[in-house]
């Protein structure tokens, strides 16, 4: 193996270890929200006392899950994609026109990471603070969407990169 082999498949692997970490920790917040969520129903219904920070906090760690979970999503192939074209063209056309695919999903996810990173900047620059009980830093919690959409950024072209240099089709199905 050449040295730049060497480096595309660490690189490469790392990439995916962090997404298969990602993709695990957002599996562990949906359990975290369950319980919230549980908590706030049993306070409302059981208790008659509501309480206030339940509802913001899970549709916070909601966004964590969205943006942690996606860039291990598109790595394994199970991301949304439209693959009707790939039923009507045989072998390399349907390489091709998956190739194009990947392309235009590249360029919309850089088109995204802009649009996330100027609402992080903003809230940050601003130091916005929530509207509701909790009143946090938006911050907080928008730093997700840049490195959300960032990471599904580079697994795009990591995907794109796979079938040229290692001569096949991801996604792996977790082996990292």
């Amino acid at each position: 193996m050449s040295i730049q082999q060497v480096f595309w498949a660490q690189f490469r692997d790392r990439i995916f270890r962090l997404n298969h970490f990602l993709a695990m920790i957002s599996g562990w917040l949906v359990l975290l929200i369950t319980l919230i969520c549980c908590y706030g129903v049993y306070t409302r219904y059981v208790l008659g006392t509501p309480d206030t920070w339940s509802y913001p906090v899970c549709a916070y760690l909601l966004c964590f899950v969205v943006f942690f979970a996606t860039s291990h999503a598109l790595q394994e192939g199970i991301h949304v994609r439209i693959d009707l074209l790939q039923e009507w063209f045989p072998g390399k056309a349907t390489r091709i026109a998956t190739t194009i695919g990947d392309i235009l999903t590249t360029i919309f996810l850089s088109l995204f990471f802009y649009q996330v990173w100027k609402v992080f900047f903003e809230g940050y620059s601003t130091t916005r603070i929530d509207e509701t009980e909790l009143a946090w830093p938006v911050a907080l919690v928008q730093w997700s969407m840049p490195f959300g959409a960032g990471l599904m950024f580079i697994t795009q072209l990591l995907v794109i990169a796979a079938r040229f240099i290692d001569g096949r089709e991801l996604p792996h199905q977790d082996s990292w």
